[in-house]
């Protein structure tokens, strides 16, 4: 016998809490957030800049190291990728198949622009920046063969004794059957097949401010952040049509049961130092207050005529991150440089809330690991008339999906834990080359790993 799981029924609605952090939806299954530093240097270098930060950019990523600055200095730089979403789309729990959906960036945009300004032992400046952007789409569904029609692999499944010990194998489940004479003592079930759309965005506007005191300099900046989200999911029937729709938005239903998208807002901070031990040795480190945004779950179902209601007071809060860095020049060409960076991803789940009555009754039953980055990067500088930089990197992203962590004894349990299993860790290698004048310098970068890659341009120029 097959049970549909998780449809969402008014009672559900009605006994949800009012205030949490984020949510469950399908929308936001498989997706692993990837919080770089801006400028095409930077990431020719595996991101690796915490200790060297020694152009614009620092702004954002360690405003402490712009007391190098020596002249007023403009830079911008534009970005395009291309990002991978992870869904279980097929197979028996625990030997599900995971299927990757691409989210990319129709067009080049411009990601980061900053100003600074040297007066005295003081640095000013003013940025903007985009870290993150995801678009895309993703569907869990029977594929069917193009010409008869049959299904030739069916959405995720799983069997489940009645006594909740735990999924088995189909034979197990067949066996538990005949020893109990009892055709319901095993059942089996299958998701609910959806289609899922994502469309998100973060910009900051940023005031920079540095100082130094002999070998050590202090940094900071305050940061206007601004968030815009719109997460869909579609649940449908085996004929395809639709049960029920489920977003998360950064917004609120209008008087036509409509969910209006409105970006949220957040005020943060990031302070830095930056020490020169030697000509040859700096430290830096950084620490970024994560913004908080509001971003409601709404439903729409039968029950409420597909108009959309509220489901809880969500709040989507990004990660804080810390980071240490070290940068070395054995020669006066050649720069290596080595960050630690550690990003709280555990606030993405922080008072947690599911859409799902009985994953919600758990205590913590999501956890998203707090992880912490290796970026290692180096730079050589060619003395030719126009001097030529060759950049190389790599850093390693570990694991840090949303993911569910409680008991398996019920159906939407281990469904929940087909649809948020642990993610997978990513090694990001990455290259870059550069032009230099004495008033001018534009610089190209690209970081490939299996699901993310980004191409970056990016012109610095001195007055």
């Amino acid at each position: 016998m097959r049970r549909l799981i998780f449809l969402v029924v008014l009672c559900t609605i009605i006994a949800l809490p009012l205030a949490a952090q984020n949510t469950d939806i399908e929308s936001l299954s498989g997706l692993q957030f990837n919080f770089g530093n801006p400028g095409a240097r930077s990431l020719g270098m595996g991101g690796a800049f915490l200790g060297l930060a020694d152009d614009a950019s620092a702004a954002e990523a360690n405003p402490a190291g712009l007391t190098i600055l020596r002249k007023t200095e403009f830079s911008i730089e534009a970005r395009n990728y291309e990002e991978s979403q992870i869904f279980s789309t097929t197979g028996t729990f625990p030997d599900v198949t995971r299927t990757a959906f691409q989210h990319f960036s129709p067009r080049v945009d411009p990601t980061f622009a900053s100003v600074i300004v040297p007066i005295k032992n003081f640095r000013i400046g003013a940025y903007y920046h985009q870290p993150l952007k995801n678009a895309g789409v993703g569907f869990v569904a029977p594929q069917r063969n193009t010409f008869t029609g049959a299904v030739e692999a069916d959405v995720p499944n799983f069997f489940l004794p009645r006594d909740g010990t735990g999924p088995v194998s189909q034979a197990q489940c067949e066996a538990i059957r005949q020893q109990a004479n009892d055709p319901f003592a095993c059942l089996e079930y299958t998701t609910i097949p959806f289609i899922s759309s994502l469309d998100l965005e973060e910009r900051t506007y940023g005031l920079a401010g540095a100082w130094q005191f002999g070998k050590l300099s202090l940094g900071a900046t305050a940061r206007y952040q601004q968030f815009k989200e719109y997460a869909q999911t579609l649940r449908l029937s085996s004929q395809l049509e639709t049960l029920s729709q489920v977003v998360q938005a950064t917004g609120k239903v209008n008087s036509a049961g409509v969910v209006q998208v409105q970006a949220q807002h957040d005020v943060t901070f990031t302070v830095g130092f930056k020490f020169d031990a030697t000509d040859k040795v700096s430290l830096g480190g950084v620490y970024k207050k994560g913004p908080k945004f509001t971003a409601p779950t709404f439903v729409a179902t039968f029950a409420t005529n597909f108009d959309y209601v509220p489901l809880a007071d969500t709040t989507f809060h990004m990660p804080d991150v810390a980071g240490l860095g070290v940068s070395v020049r054995p020669i006066p060409v050649w720069t290596v440089n080595l960050d630690a960076v550690h990003v709280k991803y555990s606030n993405l789940v922080d008072d947690f809330v599911s859409i799902n009555d009985t994953v919600r009754q758990l205590s913590k039953p999501f956890a998203a690991r707090d992880v912490t980055e290796l970026h290692l990067g180096t730079e050589y500088f060619f003395s030719t008339k126009i001097p030529f930089a060759l950049r190389a990197g790599f850093w390693r992203d570990p694991a840090h999906a949303t993911q569910y962590v409680g008991p398996l004894d019920q159906p939407d349990r281990v469904a929940a834990a087909m649809l948020f299993p642990q993610g997978r860790s990513q090694n990001h290698k990455s290259i870059g080359a550069g032009l230099a004048w004495p008033r001018f310098a534009i610089d190209a970068a690209y970081d490939s790993s299996p699901n993310y890659k980004v191409g970056s341009i990016s012109v610095v120029a001195r007055y």
